[in-house]
């Protein structure tokens, strides 16, 4: 509300950021607060960032981008699926028709149709560290011998090799452990090459097909695109995917020279499938299709080993970096709030930074993998737009209140307005303008007094001065006396503008217009209200404040304010109410009924100046 200062603790800073500006001047003052606001909130940004539900959304943003800005994987893989067809064909395979522990020797045969495909390597995600014979780990390996290809399988790391479980020549054994729930939210987001002695089973995998030098320490997945060419059931899958149960009956072509992971697939091609799942691992990839229920870990293992072959990872900003990047956006959040008074503009400001934030984030993990932070930025651009917005409210409340008691009396309320939220530029001190200055006057004024009791004479005056003055305030004019019966306005100051003539011109036609109907009014009352008379004059004034140091006033001085009483008080003379001057036609481009007087001698004015009237309905003789 205008006029209203701000209350309690905000006015005690309001208050201090005034100290602050007087001592140290006020760009210095406002370098320091900017500053101070935006390190509380950067402050508090990372104090939020640490809690869950902040932590959660970060997740989740970090998680979008890896799935839709994800690169494309290398062509070299092939996923040899354990799923309903294959674990019929396994049971069928074996003497007690049983699936756990999977049949050694249906697995053997599938590991050397794979290598008679011509494939370049096998990776076996399941368990081989469990026999229930020497008979069947003899069996096993009979079955594997003829294998070119290496085969790579996972043991439990806590047994003994050799000592749990027999040690075969044609395998590479790797640790099972290699899928990292590192989070709250149990999401697969780290791998682990070597998690024991042991390297994981991509990493070993990677080493034994195309002598890959796999990391040591666990890193961050870049999971890769889905297979455009799968489909079905298989869709969201990093690579071609075929059932194991199949693999003798597939061309040769399919599987030559891929590396083969085989494991447990319980993808189902629709979503309300009863096919259990098993092995499946929630990760980012689980906005795609395909994913939702989980992704297959053999799936993950390949997304990891094509991460490590092309050689890229995920990027994040160290701890001073991203202290940086929140203390930016919390300094951005303090600049622009000096620009946005209104609070749909701020609404709109925070949305576009958290828009285009998005946009950046995803572009800069898109082509360069580098994963910003994104939810501590934006909760610091807002915390800072918010805190910086409301010292800007109550400061602004302050000026308005400074501005209402000073200018109310003269200005249009929406004029101040845009003066105190710096809209509009005002020069304080006396000036040389070009300004329109418009003179009002009521006819047979001291006859109108002399007729009515107080009471009735307030009541008239009143009513005729709140709708005069409505109307000039409409119209932006500045008020700058009041004379009994007349008012003196001016247009283009204290806000300069380059339509002052056509606003004085539209304000005076329509003052007009309400003294004839309020004229008629009243005369149906009894009371003998006369005209009013206007007369505008345009040109060079000059305008500001003048007075004594007690006491000043802001009015216009010069020949444009005499040539504007003069054509007032010439209205008498020829019939009219409303006289302006050439200077004034000449600068207003208004569209209106526009009727030449002639050339009028004016006291105090040295030469005859061309005066003009405008009619606003059937010309209507003054009585």
């Amino acid at each position: 509300m205008p006029g209203t200062k701000p209350q309690g603790l905000m006015r005690r800073v309001v208050a201090a950021i005034e100290r602050l500006r007087a001592a140290g001047g006020k760009r210095w003052g406002d370098a320091i607060i900017t500053a101070v606001v935006a390190l509380v909130a950067a402050g508090a940004a990372l104090a939020l960032n640490t809690t869950t539900p902040i932590r959660f959304v970060e997740n989740l943003t970090y998680d979008l981008r890896l799935a839709i800005g994800a690169p494309k994987a290398q062509p070299d893989f092939v996923i040899i699926k354990i799923d309903d067809a294959a674990t019929s064909a396994m049971r069928d395979a074996s003497p007690c028709h049983c699936l756990a522990p999977i049949n050694k020797a249906w697995l053997g045969d599938l590991i050397a149709a794979l290598d008679a495909k011509g494939v370049k390597a096998i990776g076996v995600d399941y368990l081989l560290d469990t026999w229930s014979s020497p008979e069947e780990f003899n069996d096993f390996q009979q079955r594997v011998a003829p294998v070119k290809a290496p085969i790579v399988v996972v043991v439990d790391p806590q047994l003994k090799a050799g000592v749990d479980y027999p040690i075969s020549p044609k395998l590479h054994y790797s640790d099972a452990r290699a899928l990292m729930h590192v989070d709250y939210d149990d999401v697969i987001r780290r791998y682990d090459p070597k998690p024991s002695a042991n390297r994981a089973l991509a990493a070993e995998v990677g080493v034994a097909a195309v002598g890959l030098k796999p990391p040591t320490k666990s890193f961050l997945i870049r999971y890769r695109q889905p297979d455009p060419n799968v489909q079905a059931e298989n869709a969201g899958a990093i690579s071609p995917s075929y059932s194991a149960a199949f693999v003798p009956f597939l061309p040769a072509n399919l599987l030559r020279g891929k590396i083969a992971f085989i494991g447990s697939v319980t993808r189902s091609a629709t979503a309300d499938s009863d096919t259990p799942k098993e092995d499946m691992h929630t990760t980012p990839l689980r906005f795609l299709k395909g994913h939702d229920q989980g992704t297959p870990g053999v799936e993950v293992h390949v997304h990891a080993l094509s991460q490590m072959m092309a050689g890229d990872r995920v990027r994040e900003p160290g701890l001073v970096w991203t202290l940086l990047i929140v203390a930016a956006c919390a300094l951005a959040g303090a600049l622009l709030a000096r620009s946005s008074e209104r609070w749909w503009l701020s609404v709109v400001v925070v949305v576009l930074f958290m828009a285009g934030g998005s946009v950046l984030a995803y572009l800069l993990y898109r082509y360069t993998a580098l994963m910003l932070p994104m939810v501590a930025p934006g909760l610091s651009f807002a915390f800072s737009f918010f805190l910086f917005s409301r010292l800007a409210a109550a400061e602004l409340q302050n000026q308005r209140a400074f501005y209402s008691s000073t200018l109310e009396r003269y200005l249009a309320p929406q004029v101040i307005d845009r003066m105190v939220g710096g809209q509009e530029e005002v020069k304080i001190g006396a000036e040389e303008r070009e300004i329109t200055v418009m003179i009002s006057d009521l006819e047979n004024f001291s006859n109108l007094v002399a007729s009515l009791d107080l009471e009735t004479f307030s009541e008239v005056i009143n009513e005729y001065f709140d709708g005069v003055i409505d109307i000039l305030w409409k119209h932006e004019a500045m008020i700058d006396k009041m004379t009994g019966d007349g008012i003196i306005a001016i247009f283009g100051a204290p806000v300069a503008s380059t339509d002052h003539a056509d606003r004085a011109i539209a304000c005076a036609r329509e003052i007009d217009l309400y003294a004839l109907e309020i004229r008629k009014r009243m005369i149906e009352r009894g009371v003998r209200f006369g005209y009013t008379r206007m007369g505008l004059s345009s040109g060079i004034g000059l305008v500001g404040n003048f007075g004594g140091e007690r006491r000043f006033n802001y009015t216009a001085y010069g020949e444009v304010v005499v040539i504007a009483a003069r054509l007032e008080a010439a209205n008498k003379t020829f019939g009219t109410r409303i006289l302006f001057s050439a200077d004034t036609l000449r600068l207003a481009k208004i569209d209106v009924p526009i009727r030449p007087v002639g050339e009028i001698d004016l006291k105090g004015v040295p030469m005859p100046i061309p005066a003009y009237t405008t009619v606003t309905e059937e010309d209507v003789a003054p009585a």
